[in-house]
């Protein structure tokens, strides 16, 4: 059977770029359309009537496979898994500790009602509110950011898109989450066994989770913590992941002028402000 896919993501959405990255693992041709999220763009298409219709909860990634709309990047990776595309991979495959390839696609996506710094994939996402917060500030008028306050079905998303207009919250928000990504990197240099071997060994579902997660480190000028000392095995590894062909297609190739000119923006040469913090704590960590 001939699937029609159609893609509703963002460019710069951490779950649209896992999706992406799963259907060009599998080898799927979609139609993409692409969705200006309310926090970046005055036309606000995530609270539209038209797209709470496939979405109502207004976020992105949804995939239309034949009429039948699934949300979550989860759930719709594993639906992908379960069609015949081009190349034959399986996403979940079946010789790997299947508890542990459950734990790691779940601590390594952002998953709506999981507190923020609670797992790696919930602990990833404040490092990125600097962008987020500048890019509310200077793309929302007031007006816009009240509309969408009242409009956002996720009401406290709504709110806090509403106080980053007035206020830059951040580093309070960031420093929650420094336990966790500085445990979850050294777990993960635990786990790794070899510089030419991916999370479980075989190619999965984890490893789509981690290339983005820890491409959205580069975003956010933290790429240095995949080169310190402490984590020789994710140096590797990281550079094992961006030479998958999906990381330029599904990744790199929907970055452009505004996504490159708003990370110029905010960071111009500069490093994170939390990058010498997490430095610290990973070698405190790494040395006890």
């Amino acid at each position: 059977m001939n699937n029609k896919l159609k893609l509703y993501h963002a460019r710069w959405s951490l779950c649209s770029q896992m999706v992406r990255v799963a259907l060009a693992e599998k080898g799927l041709s979609y139609e993409s359309k692409e969705i200006k999220l309310a926090d970046q763009y005055p036309e606000a298409e995530s609270l539209s009537p038209e797209y709470l219709k496939i979405n109502p909860k207004g976020v992105v990634p949804a995939l239309d496979i034949n009429g039948e709309i699934f949300t979550e990047s989860t759930h719709i990776i594993k639906r992908i898994n379960s069609l015949v595309g081009e190349k034959d991979v399986n996403l979940w495959p079946q010789d790997v500790d299947q508890k542990m390839l459950n734990t790691w696609v779940d601590d390594t996506t952002l998953t709506e009602g999981v507190p923020l710094g609670k797992t790696l994939g919930t602990a990833i996402p404040p490092f990125s509110l600097i962008l987020i917060n500048k890019m509310v500030q200077k793309y929302l008028s007031i007006p816009q950011a009240l509309k969408v306050f009242w409009r956002h079905p996720m009401r406290d998303r709504g709110r806090f898109f509403l106080i980053m207009k007035f206020f830059n919250i951040q580093k309070p928000v960031a420093g929650r989450s420094y336990k966790t990504l500085a445990r979850s990197l050294l777990d993960i240099e635990k786990t790794l066994k070899g510089s030419e071997l991916y999370f479980l060994g075989t190619f999965s579902h984890v490893d789509i989770n981690l290339m983005c997660c820890l491409h959205r480190l580069t975003d956010v000028k933290l790429e240095a913590l995949l080169d310190l000392e402490e984590l020789p095995r994710i140096a590797a590894y990281w550079s094992l992941l961006k030479k998958r062909p999906s990381y330029k297609t599904s990744i790199l190739d929907f970055y452009g002028d505004k996504e490159y000119q708003d990370i110029e923006d905010v960071f111009g040469t500069k490093d994170s402000m939390h990058l010498e913090p997490l430095k610290k704590l990973i070698k405190s960590y790494s040395a006890s």
